[in-house]
């Protein structure tokens, strides 16, 4: 007889009470610590080097249902070998908003530059909304952050008199920090995903009539700037206009995107200004694609005019690294996005049009003549969805070929 057996024969419950001590892997419990607030665990995989099996346990807040559905997260965690959260490098919201900016600027996220901009500027306005219960919203351990929480932080945000559209824009930096903190195992959900956007009305784009254009062109043709017409401004409003090119795409413009012999220009980057610390950088286009922009005579016209103009400023071909439309004399440097748009905000006289209504110009018309969404995304760079939704036509063919044939409806008698 073993000396475990006599100590069992001689206390019976203590062998049941060591099976008791032994529970099975993946098994935990919900354990209450106070009003709200609860500790779970589970057992771990042993530890590979030695052997000694191990629990992982986390704080859940919220009701009985919320520990229950930690625990389950917990259990898948112990089972894919997952280690816990860890908690210290997310005490609060505005530490997970200074990891994701962080990795950001360190180049391990990419962003536009002026979308980094705008991202701060969101997170800054997050941090100080103060929520109904009077908690700071920066300062919300990101463990205990719920969806409540974020339905609250966008209600805050429009008592507040905060546009819809800034505070879906900071719906989505907050959805993407949380979904970048739950990879790097600082969260273990985003609460976002079961919160409520807020709603905007999506507003018909402003589309200008072809007198509208003309008087605009007019008006920038005889101004004067210094007692020297712009010249340079106008062939440039006659490139957007005639190829429905975003601003920055036209400022990222090389002598070597420019192909005369094709009479195409190719369209593969965009100027943008990060803001301070950054300045103008050339990067690629929005989506990251590239598109060849074939030329109508006056857009041909108006790029040989500038070409020959930098030619006689400077008393050599341009090379193919310059700009076409340069801030510098030697051609190296783009011309920064809002000084173009105070040149033509100077120049247009009693004509509200900007760069942007021009290519809502250059898209309605396309569509009005009858060509399909499909060629019409193609060069604007649009997606062929993002085209129905923002640049539908004034007077589409298509829809008015299809409602013509209701007029031929007669009564029967």
């Amino acid at each position: 007889m073993t000396s475990a057996t006599r100590t069992a024969r001689a206390r019976p419950g203590a062998m049941a009470k060591n099976e008791r001590r032994l529970r099975p892997r993946g098994s935990g419990g919900v354990f209450p610590v106070r009003d709200g607030v609860w500790r779970v665990d589970v057992e771990a995989p042993r530890d590979p080097e030695t052997g000694r099996r191990r629990r992982s346990s986390k704080y859940a807040y919220g009701s009985r249902e919320d520990a229950e559905l930690a625990l389950a997260n917990l259990r898948i965690n112990a089972s894919q070998h997952r280690r816990p959260v860890h908690r210290s490098k997310g005490r609060s919201m505005r530490t997970v908003f200074e990891l994701y900016l962080g990795d950001v600027q360190a180049g391990k996220l990419q962003l536009a530059p002026k979308t980094l901009v705008t991202s701060r500027s969101a997170t800054n306005t997050m941090c100080n909304q103060r929520l109904a219960d009077g908690r700071l919203f920066g300062d919300i351990r990101p463990d205990r952050l719920t969806w409540e929480d974020v339905e609250d932080l966008y209600a805050t945000m429009k008592r507040n008199g905060l546009g819809a559209d800034w505070i879906r824009r900071c719906a989505t930096v907050l959805n993407r920090a949380l979904d970048y903190a739950k990879k790097r195992k600082v969260v273990d959900a985003n609460p976002c995903s079961e919160a409520a956007r807020p709603r905007t009305v999506r507003s018909k784009p402003y589309s200008p009539s072809r007198k509208e254009v003309t008087r605009l062109m007019a008006a920038v043709r005889s101004h004067e700037r210094d007692g020297v017409k712009d010249e340079e401004l106008v062939d440039g409003l006659e490139v957007i206009k005639g190829t429905g090119m975003r601003k920055g795409e036209f400022l990222a413009l090389q002598v070597e995107n420019i192909d005369l012999r094709k009479s195409e220009i190719h369209v593969a980057w965009a100027v943008e200004d990060g803001g301070p610390g950054v300045g103008v950088v050339r990067m690629p286009t929005k989506k990251a694609d590239w598109r060849d922009v074939p030329m109508v005579d006056p857009v041909r016209q108006a790029i040989e005019r500038q070409l020959g103009r930098r030619h006689q400023l400077t008393g050599a071909e341009p090379q193919g690294d310059e700009y076409v439309f340069p801030r510098n004399i030697d051609g190296t440097e783009p011309i920064r996005p809002d000084s173009l748009s105070d040149r033509l905000m100077e120049a247009r006289g009693a004509s509200k049009l900007t760069f942007l209504d021009l290519r809502h110009y250059a898209a309605t018309k396309m569509l009005d003549a009858g060509v399909p969404y499909r060629v019409v995304a193609d060069l604007l760079g649009n997606s062929e969805v993002t085209l129905r939704l923002h640049y539908d036509g004034r007077t589409n063919l298509g829809k008015r070929q299809a409602m013509s044939v209701l007029e031929d409806d007669e009564p029967e008698e």
